[in-house]
């Protein structure tokens, strides 16, 4: 999954348990880093599928992944001291893409994006709109769009 986030030119910054964090469009700004973040998300679909072709067949259960992704300001630095430095991502935008991805598990979607990203995707990316969603910390309820397809 990490090899899909840096061929589309993003950056893994950490591994959290069974979660990547990852951002596209710093430390070094890109135009256009949502639609690489979109392609990078459609990429983890596909190697996700051959896994579970793979685990099928052996007679394991298939896995499922959520993946969510918004766009906006943040504090980007490096963080920590000198023993122990890494590269960190802090602020609003960085909790309501972390909201995002958990509402995969109640929508029973596997890429979810915000507008902010819509907005940017580009005409080859189909995407489904959904109905506006309340999340936890956020003022006003979320407008969120699904993945279908590259067209």
């Amino acid at each position: 999954m990490s090899a899909a986030i840096t061929v589309n030119n993003g950056l893994v910054l950490q591994f959290i348990g069974d979660e990547i964090e990852a951002v596209f469009g710093a430390p070094i700004a890109m135009e256009n880093h949502q639609e690489c973040a979109i392609h990078a998300a459609i990429e983890m679909r596909k190697r996700l599928s051959q896994v579970n072709q793979t685990l099928t067949s052996q007679g394991y259960p298939p896995l499922q992944h959520g993946i969510g992704l918004h766009a906006g300001k943040v504090v980007a630095a490096n963080i920590g001291s000198a023993q122990r430095l890494s590269y960190a991502l802090v602020g609003e935008t960085v909790n309501v893409a972390s909201r995002i991805q958990d509402l995969n598990k109640t929508l029973g979607t596997d890429i979810l994006l915000s507008d902010a990203v819509q907005k940017k995707a580009g005409s080859k990316i189909a995407l489904h709109p959904l109905e506006p969603v309340s999340v936890s910390g956020v003022r006003d309820p979320l407008r969120l769009f699904t993945v279908q397809s590259m067209g």
